[in-house]
């Protein structure tokens, strides 16, 4: 049998995905973390960023949201706020949302919540990373 690892990704409200891959990068707090077959046990905490996995030679991405990571005997699964695979990422509403943050944490209006604009513009950017977008 081939040696995989399960990859489970999990928000609040579904599955977002759950296959057999070869290898796993993670957006880890304590910076970007490599998964391969037979990892030792692992708990992580994940920030906004891109998932990368990896199966026969190709690529898949997914853009997660604050959570967490538990590897064992190589079943990883991720549970995050929230979550999207790359070819479901609507590049025009994640480029508006990130606007609108921007334009927000520049404005710096009496009342804001930093804390939260800057956690909607980090999500916004990484639906747009694991989208491959980029600005011509």
């Amino acid at each position: 049998m081939a040696e995989k690892i399960s990859l489970e990704v999990v928000t609040p409200e579904k599955e977002v995905f759950n296959a057999m891959v070869d290898s796993i990068i993670l957006p880890a707090v304590a910076g970007s973390t490599g998964i391969l077959y037979n990892h030792a046990p692992l708990l992580t905490v994940l920030q906004p960023g891109v998932l990368i996995y990896r199966d026969n030679g190709q690529e898949g991405r997914i853009a997660v949201s604050n959570g967490f990571m538990e590897l064992n005997n190589n079943v990883a699964r991720v549970l995050v706020s929230a979550a999207e695979k790359a070819e479901d990422i609507d590049t025009a509403r994640a480029l508006a949302s990130a606007e609108r943050a921007r334009t927000r944490l520049a404005e710096r209006q009496e009342g804001l919540d930093v804390v939260r604009a800057e956690a909607s513009l980090h999500r916004a950017l990484a639906r747009l990373k694991a989208a491959n977008y980029t600005q011509e």
